[in-house]
């Protein structure tokens, strides 16, 4: 009886092809953490818009009260954020304008979405992150971290503006409506996108 001659095994066939391909470091392993990226980037931007919605129009009804009380006017403190673009005179309008009241409102409204985002990436997203106690405590910290941002990182002319029309006291239940804001929108979104 002849023996068929030996042949080695090949070090790469097809039913090892499947686990080669899933191995770390490997083309479909990257293409699957691409994926995770894409889709945890989607979730912090559709959290963010939504939160950076709520955490605006909270803060604003924070503004509006305290500059109603500190200055009889309930939107000098809007108005002066749009010292972006028009400087100064922005500090000192007392009535409600398009060119004031309303792009003070876009500014802020725009910088609310962009720490709503970066919180929603960072931990708003998180399944820890889905009680109220571990919501608001992120959410104050990023509150915080804006603030801090916001008068020790930029430059004057990108600061709030509101600093100039509010006491420190009102500030800070500006910003702490910030973050109960921040928290809420982040909770509602992420319990309507639950299944």
């Amino acid at each position: 009886m002849v023996q068929p001659p030996y042949s080695a095994p090949s070090t790469f066939s097809a039913a090892n092809y499947h686990d080669h391909t899933h191995e770390e470091g490997s083309p479909a392993d990257a293409g699957q953490v691409e994926k995770r990226a894409d889709a945890a980037l989607g979730a912090a931007l559709r959290t963010g818009l939504i939160a950076g919605a709520m955490a605006s129009v909270v803060s604003t009804v924070a503004l509006a009260l305290a500059g109603r009380r500190e200055t009889g006017s309930a939107v000098a403190p809007t108005n002066a954020i749009s010292h972006w673009l028009w400087g100064g005179e922005a500090l000192a309008v007392d009535r409600p304008t398009l060119r004031h009241t309303a792009v003070g409102y876009a500014i802020h409204h725009l910088s609310s979405t962009f720490w709503a985002v970066l919180y929603a990436w960072l931990h708003g997203n998180r399944q820890d992150a889905q009680t109220v106690p571990k919501a608001m405590a992120g959410a104050t910290v990023a509150s915080a971290l804006a603030c801090l941002v916001d008068y020790k990182a930029t430059p004057k002319r990108l600061t709030p503006g509101f600093e100039h029309r509010l006491s420190t006291g009102a500030m800070a239940l500006v910003y702490g409506a910030f973050a109960v804001g921040l928290a809420a929108g982040c909770l509602a979104a992420n319990r309507r996108s639950s299944p």
